[in-house]
């Protein structure tokens, strides 16, 4: 990686950095890419795909309501309230 490439991605990305800064981002950038190519080099042929790193159930409760939570303490902090319902402001315009 020289001082050209460094030159152009500063350009790019629109950062301006004195040259000891440009020395440290080499070498940090040179770090990162040796990191990949050693992750590129693994063999995960074998290897299923997984949605999230952790392969775990997600136990969820029943959405029933509560008829004991106390409607109008739960309330009393909201700025607005009409009728029992949250009001908020409108954030999607009319068609």
């Amino acid at each position: 990686m020289d001082s050209q490439l460094i030159d152009r991605l500063l350009t790019l990305s629109q950062l301006s950095v004195d040259d000891d800064a440009k020395t440290e981002l080499r070498q940090d950038l040179e770090t990162i890419i040796e990191y990949v190519e050693i992750m590129q080099a693994v063999d995960t042929d074998s290897i299923e795909p997984l949605a999230h790193a952790f392969d775990l159930d997600q136990p969820l409760r029943c959405d029933v309501a509560d008829p004991e939570i106390d409607r109008e303490l739960m309330q009393s902090t909201a700025p607005t309230v009409e009728a029992g319902f949250y009001l908020v402001p409108k954030v999607i315009p009319s068609r």
